[in-house]
Order: C-alpha cells, then sequence, then structure tokens
C-alpha cells in the first residue's frame, strides 16, 4: 500500500474506532508525514509499506536525533510512527513489527513545582464581584488550589461525583479518570447554585478568560479587609493554579 494512503487510513482509525480529538489527530498527521518525506527523499525512495524495513525506521531514529530536537520531541515523534507502524502489521501492510527492539528516547519527568504560599494567600483572597459570575468564579478558584486539576477537567465536573470521603473522580487526558481530593471550602462552593450555572451554560471560555484577567491585573491586586492577603503578590496564570498538587 502506498504510504501516504496508508497513513490516512491510520488517521481515520484513530478518529473513527479510537475517538482522538482533531487537535490530536492533526499531531499525528505532522508527525507521520515528517518521516514520509525523509524516506521519500532517499536515494532509493520508500513510497510504500511493502519497502518498510527495520533499517529505514533506524535511519529516521538516526535522522532525529541530528536534528537536535528535546528528548521530548524525539519520544512524541517516534511513539507516532511506533502507533502506525503496529496498525499496519495487525492489517498485513508489512509483515513483521518493525518497531520491535527500537527503544524510545526517555527524558526525566519534571517535579511538580507548587505555588508560592503568597500567590495562593493572593489568590483565596481575592475579591471577586458579589454576583453569581463572581461566586463561580471563587469557586472555581478554590476547586482548581485544592485539587490540582486542569481548567477544562474542572469545568466538566458534575457535582454528583462528589463522594462522601472528599474524593472527585475527575476525567483527565487521554479519557483516563482518576480520583482527586477536595477540600470542604472547595465540596461547599461546588455545591452551591452558581457552580452548577456554570455547568448548565457551560461558560469555560469566558472563565478562562476572567482567570487569565486576574493575571494581567497582578500589580493592582487588593484584598481590602481580609487579613494574610498580600497587596504585592502577583496572581499566577490558571495553568499554574493546576500544579498545586503536582
Amino acid at each position: 500500500m502506498d504510504l501516504s494512503r496508508a497513513v490516512e487510513e491510520y488517521l481515520t482509525y484513530l478518529a473513527v474506532d479510537r475517538a482522538r480529538s482533531p487537535r490530536t489527530l492533526r499531531a499525528y498527521a505532522t508527525d507521520l508525514r515528517a518521516p514520509l518525506a525523509f524516506w521519500a527523499g532517499l536515494s532509493r525512495p520508500l513510497c510504500s509499506t511493502a519497502d518498510l524495513t527495520r533499517d529505514a525506521v533506524r535511519a529516521w531514529q538516526r535522522q532525529l536525533g541530528q536534528r537536535g530536537l528535546r528528548l521530548s520531541s524525539r519520544a512524541r515523534q517516534l511513539q507516532a510512527l511506533r502507533g502506525f507502524l503496529r496498525h499496519a502489521r495487525r492489517e498485513g501492510w508489512v509483515a513483521t513489527d518493525l518497531f520491535a527492539h527500537l527503544d524510545l528516547p526517555r527524558a526525566p519527568r519534571p517535579l511538580p513545582r507548587p505555588l508560592p504560599t503568597d500567590q495562593v494567600r493572593a489568590l483565596v483572597a481575592w475579591r471577586f464581584d458579589p454576583g453569581e459570575a463572581g461566586q463561580r468564579d471563587s469557586a472555581l478558584v478554590h476547586f482548581l488550589l485544592s485539587t490540582g486539576c486542569r481548567i477544562s477537567e474542572a469545568l466538566a465536573v458534575d457535582r454528583h461525583q462528589l463522594r462522601g470521603d472528599g474524593g472527585l473522580v475527575v476525567r483527565g487526558k487521554g479519557g483516563r479518570d482518576r480520583t482527586v481530593k477536595i477540600s470542604h471550602e472547595a465540596a461547599r462552593r461546588l455545591q452551591k447554585r452558581c457552580w452548577r450555572a456554570m455547568l448548565a451554560r457551560a461558560e469555560a471560555p469566558g472563565t478562562a478568560a476572567r482567570l487569565r484577567a486576574l493575571q494581567r491585573r497582578a500589580p493592582a491586586l487588593r484584598a481590602p479587609g481580609r487579613r494574610g492577603a498580600d497587596p504585592g503578590a502577583s496572581v499566577p496564570s490558571p495553568g499554574s493554579a493546576n500544579r498545586t498538587t503536582g
């Protein structure tokens, strides 16, 4: 089978059978078309799945190493190729597992970076608008700080998922579920009507924008009447709040 057609069929499989997101599919397409262009430019071009050999895969692996890419980038591209080659083996496009005995580069996993205490206090002490939108945003900040969830995970939470032992099941990347712990204060705010209204109206873009606005307004941060607030503290971005608990 022609390599370009094989890649397109693999992408269709990921979209239909594995329900991958459009962004994931675009990333796979980019990472798979790169080796195809490399093989097509060899002195003896490889244009069909029947032409592929383990030496051709090793040549692409060496090429990635010579490009000076980070280990994580090389690993991502090779993982995409490995998935494609294993699919090709299942479909009978190639006779053997061409990626067998080839190792992926392993980058060390960085340790989580929790927010400094002064920034946590500044977020908690921030005076939100007294209306429903402000209550919702305040609840969201407490939820993110308590659980370490991503913003997308927080916006997908149903309050009925809250368990009696203070645990909460959230669905993260790749559709995988995990249990996080939630503080009493965040759980109390989760039960409020403002949180239910947020979920019902699906106001994710507006909420994320409000959190980013806090970062832009950091120099003017004040929390009158609240003890423990640091007027000079900067407000971190929503993404950094997700790393408070690792």
